[in-house]
C-alpha cells in the first residue's frame, strides 16, 4: 500500500526547494502563502516554528525568510555520510559548465540509484529530478551500475533479461567497464511514459492496468538495442540520455555515481564519446583522490 500524502511535510519541503533554487533573495509570508496556496495565518505558525529551530531566518528590514544556521549543522552531519559527494561538488560544476550539460550525483545502493545531488545547466535535457528520486535497479533500469558492482551483482542482474538479449547487455556493459562510461540513449518517443514505467515499478502501485503499462514499457525498451548501445560510431548521430561514470572508492566499490544529462539535440558519436571522456577523467580523478583521503 503507497503511504498516505503528508500535505503539512510536502509545504515545508516545498518551501525549502523553492529557497534552496532562489535562496539569496529570500520570500516574504505573502509569497510562502501564494507558493503554498495557503492562507497566511496558517504559514505564519509554520515559519515560527521553522524560525525557533534555526530552519530559517527572517531579515529584520527586508520581512524576507533565509535558509536558517541550523541547516548548516544538519548539512555536514548529511555530508558526513557521502564524502565522495564533498570531494565530487565542484568537479560536477565544472563538468556542467564546460559540457552544457546537468550533472547528476547518484548514490548507489543494493536495490536502487538515488539522486543525492545535482548542478543543473540551461543548455541540458531531459526531467528534472528532485534529490531523494530513486531510480530501480531492474533491467533494463540500472544497466550503468552494474557494470561497476562486481561479477556476482552483473551475473544475477542478467539472469533477469530475457534470454534473446542477454548476451548484448553482457558486451555492452563489459564495454562501458572498459571504457570507464556507459552511454543510455533515449528511445520511446513519450519520455512521460517512460517515467511512469519508472514510477510505477519502484512505487509497486497494484494498479492492474498501470503494472501492465510499466511492464509493456519495460519490455520494450528491454529489446531496444539502441537503448544501451555496447559501441558508438564515430559518424552516426544519437539522442543521448545521460552518460555515467562512478567514483571508485578503496575498496573498488562504487561510492557515487555520477551522470551528465546532455540536451535532447541529436550528436555524433564523436561528440557522445568526448563526453564521456571528459566524464571519466573527472571520476578518476576524483577516485584517486578519495582512496588518497582514506
Amino acid at each position: 500500500m503507497a503511504p498516505r500524502p503528508s500535505p503539512q511535510t510536502e509545504r515545508v519541503v516545498n518551501l525549502f526547494e523553492h529557497l534552496t533554487v532562489d535562496g539569496t533573495r529570500g520570500i516574504t509570508l505573502a509569497e510562502v502563502s501564494r507558493h503554498l496556496g495557503v492562507h497566511k495565518a496558517s504559514c505564519h505558525s509554520m515559519l515560527s516554528e521553522l524560525l525557533r529551530a534555526g530552519w530559517l531566518l527572517r531579515d529584520p528590514i527586508r520581512k524576507t525568510y533565509h535558509l536558517g544556521p541550523a541547516l548548516v549543522r544538519l548539512g555536514r552531519k548529511a555530508a558526513g555520510r557521502y564524502p565522495a559527494l564533498v570531494l565530487a561538488r565542484s568537479a560536477m560544476a565544472e563538468l556542467s559548465g564546460a559540457t552544457g550539460t546537468h550533472c547528476v550525483a547518484f548514490s548507489v545502493d543494493e536495490d536502487f540509484s538515488t539522486v543525492v545531488d545535482q548542478v543543473r545547466s540551461s543548455h541540458g535535457g531531459g526531467h528534472p529530478m528532485p534529490i531523494g528520486t530513486q531510480i530501480p535497479h531492474r533491467p533494463p533500469y540500472g544497466a550503468s551500475t552494474v557494470a561497476w558492482r562486481g561479477p556476482e551483482v552483473r551475473e544475477r542482474w542478467l539472469s533477469a533479461l530475457p534470454d534473446d538479449v542477454r548476451d548484448r547487455y553482457r558486451e555492452a556493459i563489459a564495454n562501458a567497464t572498459e571504457r570507464g562510461y556507459a552511454v543510455g540513449l533515449h528511445i520511446l518517443p513519450d519520455l512521460r511514459l517512460q517515467e511512469l514505467a519508472l514510477v510505477v515499478r519502484s512505487a509497486e502501485v497494484r494498479s492492474t492496468r498501470l503494472s501492465q503499462l510499466a511492464q509493456a514499457l519495460t519490455d520494450e525498451l528491454i529489446h531496444q538495442e539502441e537503448w544501451f548501445p555496447a559501441s558508438l560510431a564515430p559518424g552516426d548521430t544519437y539522442t543521448v540520455s545521460h552518460i555515467d561514470s562512478p567514483i571508485l572508492g578503496p575498496d573498488s566499490r562504487i561510492s557515487l555515481m555520477l551522470s551528465l544529462v546532455p540536451s535532447a539535440e541529436p550528436m555524433s558519436g564523436a561528440d557522445v564519446t568526448r563526453l564521456g571522456e571528459q566524464l571519466a577523467a573527472a571520476t578518476r580523478r576524483l577516485s584517486v583522490a578519495l582512496t588518497d583521503d582514506r
